[in-house]
């Protein structure tokens, strides 16, 4: 979705370097090389078109496949893209025509302004960056244990949102993950997991920071005047 305004940083130094003079021209290898990041670039973005599955089917209780754009990967997996529905309680399917729902795609929420609760399935494993960002009527959402890694920005104005549990398979986090929330309970289960610039020092009120004794977290949250509380 915002991959052209990305393609066109790899092609306007290719456009610039064929107008130097002949003193500056561009040498084969130069050209290869942008030629070889495009073809880079447009290989590894396997989300840009949506295919869909042989099957409408989705499970009983789900969300209706048509609020939401998708794709099937080659390698059977589903990704959500988008959603464009205006549902207050928006559940998301594990499975489209027997294809496993495994990825929440970039921005596939972004200012979904009317869901107040998410639930995702168990088998989502990635979500990306700011894929709830300004969800600002938000009050409930799950991170699924099998998610390694919240990327930038991925809660980043969800003011409405008071508390969020990151489960202990989070190894990795990025900056902004909370920018602009309102919480006043963080639950981090995983006692190895570090701070990362989420954007808690925005709070006013602090929010308590649960976590297991000794976590790492619970010694920034303490240096930085958060309550804290073990579990």
């Amino acid at each position: 979705m915002r991959k052209p305004i990305l393609l066109a940083c790899l092609l306007i130094p290719a456009v610039l370097l064929c107008a130097c003079s002949k003193e500056e021209a561009v040498s084969e290898n130069e050209q290869q090389e942008v030629n070889s990041l495009v073809k880079e670039w447009m290989a590894d973005d396997s989300t840009t078109e949506a295919v869909t599955a042989a099957s409408d089917e989705i499970d009983a209780g789900a969300t209706p496949l048509d609020r939401f754009t998708y794709t099937i990967r080659d390698d059977g997996t589903a990704v959500i893209l988008k959603y464009k529905g205006n549902d207050k309680d928006v559940v998301v399917t594990s499975q489209i025509g027997g294809n496993t729902v495994t990825e929440i795609g970039q921005y596939a929420f972004e200012a979904a302004w009317d869901i107040e609760t998410l639930t995702l399935p168990d088998t989502i494993t990635v979500i990306g960056e700011q894929a709830f960002l300004d969800c600002d009527s938000m009050t409930t959402i799950n991170i699924p244990s099998g998610v390694t890694k919240l990327p930038r920005a991925t809660f980043a104005g969800c003011c409405a949102l008071s508390e969020l549990t990151i489960p202990a398979s989070v190894t990795e986090t990025q900056e902004e993950l909370l920018s602009g929330c309102q919480l006043t309970d963080l639950h981090v289960l995983n006692p190895e997991l570090t701070y990362q610039s989420w954007g808690l020092e925005e709070l006013d009120p602090k929010c308590t920071i649960h976590a297991p004794e000794g976590a790492a977290i619970l010694q920034w949250a303490q240096e930085n005047g958060f309550p804290t509380a073990t579990e």
